[in-house]
């Protein structure tokens, strides 16, 4: 392969995804992956078109298999990747035939060429979706394992510690009343609290995990947990607009489980007396808030690299959005989420 038709080659792939405003060419590690993987191609088609082999030896390289997972954790959607696929094609074709359509062994040079050109691209694009996949699923599993975590503890922390202070009212009970001492009532009062305590917890939980946006739509149901879960000394503004209907119910379901744990962090953890819920359903996106006006927050790393802060990040991902964590415009923290809906990539 002469050094001057690789650069052509490459020049022509490289201006045809800054004319597209391709991703992968605005992320300089993507870029560098998408020239190594340009002139692999050019290698393969350069060896087996000449000859008219249409069977090529395997591409599932170490490196190849990681382009896939990079790109999912760098947001790129997959449409990127097939876009550039098509632009490597349309830069490389000509500049091959004029190349080698005059030493083809047999059978017709352009076919020859283009069969070739086409194949070890699409050999390309197979493995790298099938680590794309791969990475996704793995996120997927984590995010699900975050969430029985997060459950585990607030059965620990929360029911069980209400059952165990309702379970030592009643030992202090029966001490109390084998002494006639005028405590004991008291004490028996205060282990029914503590035990229709654990029962509402219990039954919040449970009514949590078997909820789902379903055919309601994410508007219905998430106006049914703030109004469930948002205790009445905090004033709650939730705003809809556009037809949350038209999202994927993937989307609609994650975002929804997103939305009621930046919600639940809030009353939690902020002290605000107030909380604005924002959703926007436009031509190409969905926009999503949770806004307080409390006491701020700064992101734990140990949250980020492994706790709910990650899950929630990880879930959005997933859907292939963003989420962000940022001081609200009049004090408290303000979590904002974006979500294509046109198959664009951020």
């Amino acid at each position: 392969m002469p050094p001057a038709l690789r650069a052509e080659i490459l020049d022509a792939y490289e201006q045809r995804l800054r004319a597209t405003g391709n991703a992968i060419l605005t992320d300089p590690d993507a870029r560098r992956q998408a020239l190594h993987q340009a002139n692999a191609v050019i290698d393969d088609v350069g060896r087996y078109a000449p000859s008219g082999t249409a069977e090529m030896g395997p591409v599932a390289t170490p490196f190849t298999l990681t382009v896939g997972r990079d790109r999912a954790q760098r947001g790129i959607h997959p449409v990127q990747s097939l876009r550039a696929a098509t632009l490597l094609f349309e830069a490389a074709l000509p500049p091959l035939i004029r190349e080698y359509g005059g030493t083809a062994a047999h059978g017709d040079a352009t076919a020859n060429i283009a069969t070739a050109l086409h194949r070890t691209i699409m050999a390309r694009i197979e493995t790298g979706a099938l680590s794309y996949v791969s990475f996704l699923l793995e996120r997927l599993f984590t995010s699900h394992l975050a969430e029985r975590r997060r459950i585990g503890r607030e059965l620990h922390d929360r029911v069980a510690h209400a059952i165990g202070v309702g379970l030592q009212h009643l030992d202090l009970h029966r001490i109390y009343r084998e002494r006639r001492s005028p405590r004991a009532d008291g004490k028996l009062n205060q282990a029914g609290r503590a035990m229709r305590e654990a029962l509402s917890l219990t039954r919040a939980l449970s009514e949590e995990l078997r909820q789902s946006v379903g055919p309601a739509g994410l508007e219905h149901v998430l106006r049914g947990y703030l109004e469930a879960s948002v205790p009445p000394t905090v004033t709650v503004v939730c705003t809809v607009a556009g037809d949350t209907r038209v999202v994927p119910p993937a989307v609609t379901e994650e975002i929804y489980v997103v939305l009621r744990e930046a919600v639940r962090n809030a009353l939690l953890h902020s002290g605000s007396d107030r909380l604005d819920v924002s959703v926007e359903v436009g031509a190409t996106s969905l926009t999503a808030t949770v806004s307080d006006h409390g006491r701020g927050f700064e992101p734990d790393p140990a949250e980020l690299a492994g706790g709910g802060l990650l899950s929630m990040r990880e879930r959005v991902e997933l859907v292939g959005g963003s989420l962000s964590i940022r001081p609200g415009p009049t004090g408290g923290t303000t979590v904002a989420i974006c979500v294509p809906l046109s198959g664009e990539s951020r």
